[in-house]
């Protein structure tokens, strides 16, 4: 199974209604948690394509999953809001990593699949390549040490 039906089976899992909307500007996402209801909106006109579309769906369920919602309109008066809105990004975005590109995953494409460039990796774990990069840095940050680390680039 793909990795984008993968989030969208466990967002009804998790009773999670996903919802298309254009947005105004740069914003591509977000939760709205209107209890008991839980929504993500989606802007998927804006997205490049099916990978860009995993890493933001992704991010949004990880609000979810780590307990990181925010009301926005008060992170923006508040230095203490504002620190609590950075955390909860990257609770979310450190979830994503997690679900969408397990350390033994991004292996996988090394080894396995005898793909040894980052975009080519990226391409076969199906997120984006700044999805990618930065997911990798943040399981070197955990003390994950890849095998491809050691490998010296010859070109």
């Amino acid at each position: 199974m793909d990795k984008l039906n993968a989030l969208y089976e466990l967002a009804a899992e998790n009773e999670i209604e996903i919802v298309c909307k254009s947005f105004s500007g740069t914003k591509k996402a977000a939760c709205l948690h209107l209890k008991p209801n839980k929504y993500v909106i989606l802007d998927k006109p804006a997205m490049s394509s099916m990978s860009e579309e995993g890493a933001v769906l992704s991010e949004e369920i990880g609000h979810y999953e780590t307990g990181g919602l925010y009301v926005i309109e008060s992170t923006y008066n508040s230095p203490i809001s504002r620190s609590n809105r950075i955390k909860y990004e990257a609770s979310a975005r450190h979830w994503a990593y997690r679900q969408m590109l397990p350390p033994h995953e991004i292996e996988e494409a090394y080894m396995l699949e005898g793909l040894h460039d980052d975009f080519a990796m990226a391409e076969f774990c199906q997120v984006t390549i700044e999805f990618f990069r930065k997911a990798i840095e943040y399981h070197r940050s955990c003390g994950i040490v890849f095998s491809f680390d050691n490998v010296e680039d010859c070109t």
